[in-house]
């Protein structure tokens, strides 16, 4: 999947990742290749991979097509 979180700032993280955890306004949240198309809210928090863990403010998460693009403070 290929992931991709951008900021007011610019674009923090622009890589390729095999899971992806975040907290949501609903609680804890993992996504693995081929997951349904979805849009999240996003609670500031850190943002898990199984690379590395980012921090994160709040935002928005889109997953289609195992593209996910996160907007965040």
């Amino acid at each position: 999947m290929h992931l991709q979180i951008i900021t007011p700032i610019g674009t923090k993280y622009d890589e390729e990742v095999e899971r992806f955890q975040f907290t949501s306004s609903n609680g804890m949240m993992e996504f693995l290749p081929g997951h349904a198309p979805m849009i999240a809210e996003l609670k500031e928090g850190y943002i898990n991979t199984d690379v590395e863990e980012i921090d994160c403010g709040n935002g928005v998460v889109r997953i289609e097509n195992d593209e996910i693009t996160v907007v965040c403070e």
